[in-house]
């Protein structure tokens, strides 16, 4: 059975192919009449919309699309100089590409900016002056009395009061380091209170600088001593008056008032300018109904008394008894003291040229004052600026006549021109001796991997 629709549906198929034909052949007509400009500009505009639309791309970026460059056809050659002034284009080109250029060459660093507390330059303190001072001062022992003094001159005298060695049959002298000498006293007087002890065996060690003017009140100062038979002690305050006159069994004038403790057993050593590093006074009393402060005889009031005794000393008895004293030796503990201070002291000449306190550490003429200067020197540097060392003790072995610290100590500087703090590591052993005024030194520094 045929579809009755079928002729229907073909007279409608004619008349859609008609319709269609006569609009193409209108729009051929249409192109052929339209003006050049015309297709220029809707061309041109087609393509601006194109190229300036925003896409919307992953994670919330902008993203725009450029113009795809023009395509060159081999063989042609496309001028695309501008002229100067056109549009302003050629100069702000110019200005563009300068600065893409600089953008390139440059390379950007970020500097770790250390903690401005870190950024310190440190100057000389109390710590490294009294490292320093402790090699100059002994604890004194007679048949009656314990107290302290100090090495005053080149010829062996260590200054001490004359309460301290008064009528004992012996004294007796401690270093620092434990090492003990007879000595002889060779100066006394009975009317001040100071006396002088000559050591042969420390005669040719150099003294501490004295301070031979009177120092205001208000000036810092530390004592060091022995009190209560506690070598290297030190306590720090101030000078708060002077010209202080006191009657006790001896007749004290001009006193310093200080507030730097001392108790029994401290008198006899040295008041030490915490600003200058010299010597001001002999620690001699303290007030038993005040404490806290202290009394200290100027030796500048007593110089001319000293270098007297010094040049004219008072004959030895020849049948004085003495104590025998103990061979040098070595301890371990006096021996970690030894290289702490000697670390303690190298920051600041490293800082400062004319700080030079660790060289007394140094056994002259030794492998290990070579050593040991060169190592301050190689790590020095105009930008740097050292503000830490942190030496780490991990062994000593002692000996008959040398003993070996191994230690590690890291050196921390501030580098100026980086701005950043750089730190440097060595491991080393050092060699000791005990010299002939009973002092340990530094005879050899060599590379734990040696």
């Amino acid at each position: 059975m045929r579809n009755s629709n079928t002729p229907k549906k073909k007279n409608w198929l004619i008349t859609l192919v008609t319709i269609l034909f006569l609009a193409a052949v209108g729009a051929g007509v249409y192109l052929m009449i339209a003006s050049p400009e015309e297709q220029s500009t809707t061309e041109s505009l087609e393509k601006t919309s194109f190229s300036e639309r925003e896409y919307q791309g992953g994670g919330g970026v902008n993203v725009v699309i450029e113009d795809e460059p023009e395509t060159i056809e081999p063989g042609t050659v496309n001028d695309q100089t501008q002229q100067p002034g056109e549009d302003g284009s050629a100069e702000e080109a110019t200005d563009t590409e300068e600065s893409s250029d600089a953008i390139q060459n440059e390379t950007v660093e970020e500097v770790d900016q250390p903690d401005d507390s870190l950024v310190v330059v440190p100057e000389p303190d109390l710590s490294s002056m009294i490292a320093n001072a402790k090699t100059y001062v002994y604890t004194i022992y007679t048949d009656l009395d314990q107290g302290s003094g100090f090495l005053f001159n080149n010829k062996g005298d260590i200054l001490t009061n004359a309460h301290v060695v008064k009528d004992s049959q012996y004294v007796t002298v401690k270093n620092s380091n434990g090492q003990e000498f007879n000595g002889q006293v060779v100066g006394f007087s009975r009317t001040t209170d100071i006396a002088l002890i000559r050591v042969p065996e420390i005669a040719g060690k150099a003294a501490m600088d004295v301070e031979m003017q009177e120092v205001s009140a208000g000036t810092k100062v530390f004592a060091l001593g022995s009190p209560e038979n506690i070598n290297n002690t030190s306590t720090e305050g101030e000078i708060t008056a002077t010209g202080m006159d006191f009657f006790d069994g001896y007749k004290y004038e001009d006193l310093y008032e200080m507030t730097a403790k001392i108790k029994q057993g401290s008198s006899g050593g040295p008041l030490i300018s915490a600003e200058s590093g010299r010597i001001l006074g002999i620690n001699s009393i303290v007030l038993t109904d005040n404490p806290d402060i202290g009394y200290s005889i100027p030796i500048y009031t007593v110089n001319d008394q000293l270098q007297e005794w010094a040049e004219n000393p008072l004959p030895a008895e020849s049948d004085a008894w003495q104590p025998e004293v103990p061979d040098a030796s070595f301890e371990e503990e006096a021996l970690r003291g030894f290289i702490s201070d000697f670390y303690e002291l190298v920051p600041y000449s490293l800082n400062d040229d004319e700080v030079t306190f660790y060289q007394f550490f140094l056994l002259s003429g030794s492998q290990g004052e070579m050593a040991g200067n060169e190592m301050v020197e190689g790590l020095k540097g105009e930008q740097r600026v050292f503000q830490a060392v942190e030496p780490v003790i991990t062994d000593i072995e002692i000996g008959d006549n040398e003993a070996y610290i191994t230690a590690n100590a890291t050196f921390t500087f501030h580098d100026q021109e980086d701005d950043k703090l750089v730190s440097i590591s060595h491991a080393v052993i050092y060699t000791i001796v005990i010299d002939r005024f009973g002092d340990y030194q530094i005879s050899a520094i060599t590379n734990q991997d040696q």
